[in-house]
């Protein structure tokens, strides 16, 4: 019976899929406004489900445009082919997906159950 308890809680954590969530943080003093292409879908309690053509991130705020269970965190599982952010004098274009990979990878924070990617804005 140790045996099989032990062997049900080790297949319990071999086969837990790890999670990964992208980022937008607001280090600025202004808003700043996100739009993304397909339209960001969010999962909160208020909104659950909802598409957003757009998002205004506060500052010092951090928004998250997407995450995901299993292997994932790359060009192949990024929704987005799009990624416009407005500051008040000045924008960030993201293009294509290599280039949203690419800056967000710059701030990848891997854990053993799951990776976050963030886009600081300044």
């Amino acid at each position: 019976m140790k045996y099989f308890i032990f062997i049900i809680t080790l297949f319990t954590f071999i086969s837990c899929d790890p999670g990964y969530a992208y980022y937008i943080s607001n280090n600025s003093e202004k808003d700043i406004y996100v739009y993304t292409n397909p339209p960001i879908k969010v999962y909160d309690q208020n909104f659950y489900g909802r598409e957003l053509d757009s998002a205004i991130i506060k500052p010092k705020e951090t928004f998250r445009i997407f995450g995901s269970i299993g292997y994932g965190g790359g060009e192949d599982s990024f929704p987005f082919h799009q990624i416009i952010i407005n500051k008040e004098n000045d924008s960030i274009v993201l293009k294509d997906k290599s280039e949203i990979n690419k800056i967000f990878n710059q701030n990848r924070k891997k854990k053993i159950f799951s990776a976050t990617y963030t886009l600081y804005v300044n």
